[in-house]
C-alpha cells in the first residue's frame, strides 16, 4: 500500500471518528435538553429520483435545436453582409483615393 493511500486511510478514520464523537455529544445535549431527537432524514435521495430530477433540470436549460439553427444561420448572413460592407468601404476607399490623383 502506498503512503499517499495509507495516509487517506487514515484520515477518512479520523473523519469517521469525530463524526461518531460528535453524534455523541449531539445525543447528550439533547438528553439534558429534554428535546428528543429529530427522525433521521435519508442522506441523500435515492438514485432513481436524483437520475429524474437531474434530466428534468437539463431539459430545462437544453437549448431548442431549431432555435440554434437559426441562430447559427442568422449569424452567418450577418457575417456576410459584414464582409460585404467592408469590402465595398475598401472598394470606395481605393476609388477616391486615385480619383483625385
Amino acid at each position: 500500500m502506498s503512503d499517499r493511500l495509507q495516509e487517506l486511510l487514515r484520515q477518512k478514520a479520523l473523519r469517521a471518528e469525530q463524526a461518531a464523537m460528535l453524534e455523541r455529544e449531539i445525543a447528550a445535549e439533547q438528553a439534558r435538553a429534554g428535546v428528543t431527537p429529530p427522525a433521521a432524514a435519508p442522506a441523500s435521495p435515492p438514485p432513481a429520483s436524483v437520475d429524474s430530477s437531474a434530466a428534468a433540470l437539463l431539459d430545462q436549460y437544453r437549448p431548442n435545436p431549431r432555435s440554434v439553427q437559426q441562430d447559427v444561420k442568422r449569424g452567418c448572413y450577418l457575417y456576410f453582409l459584414g464582409a460585404l460592407v467592408l469590402l465595398g468601404l475598401g472598394v470606395l476607399a481605393i476609388y477616391l483615393a486615385y480619383r483625385h490623383r
